[in-house]
């Protein structure tokens, strides 16, 4: 008589092949999710460059708080994963928190304009986080970013080739 089925050994390499994939993907899918919660801050971020580039164009400088940018004080720029917004010399400044998770929380992603060197009336870039400017661009403010590297979107980060 010929017995059907799976040894107890078998059974136990397929498990041990699970715990390996499942410990691979779950970081991954961490990272994954954490990147999503970055959407909110990018669209508020939006909305306030409009503002900041609007200024600038009507004044030749960039502004200096949120007040002269036209926008509301930091305490009522908050969203699900956003605690606050400043405006600092035409840098924005995104504080995270409230429903962002854990590695998020208390960290700020950072906007600045960049602008051509000694062109005031060429159009404005945007930085991102690490982001740095390319040749013939400088950078207005300061960059305050302190969101882990590995979360932030490719367009955030200094490339190098």
């Amino acid at each position: 008589m010929k017995n059907k089925g799976f040894t107890l050994i078998e059974l136990m390499v397929v498990i041990a092949i699970i715990g390996i994939l499942a410990s691979v993907a779950l970081p991954q899918y961490s990272k994954y999710i954490q990147r999503s919660e970055l959407v909110d801050p990018l669209a508020m971020a939006a909305v306030i460059r409009e503002d900041v580039t609007t200024f600038y164009l009507e004044q030749g400088r960039f502004p200096s708080n949120n007040e002269e940018a036209g926008i509301p004080a930091s305490k009522f720029l908050i969203g699900n994963r956003v605690t606050g917004i400043v405006v600092d010399v035409g840098a924005i400044h995104i504080s995270l928190g409230n429903k962002a998770s854990v590695p998020l929380q208390g960290t700020i992603l950072t906007f600045r304009p960049a602008v051509v060197t000694g062109s005031p009336g060429s159009p404005i870039a945007w930085l991102c986080g690490y982001d740095q400017p390319v040749a013939g661009m400088q950078a207005m403010g300061k960059n305050k970013t302190t969101v882990p590297k590995d979360i932030l979107p490719s367009s955030c980060k200094e490339l190098k080739y």
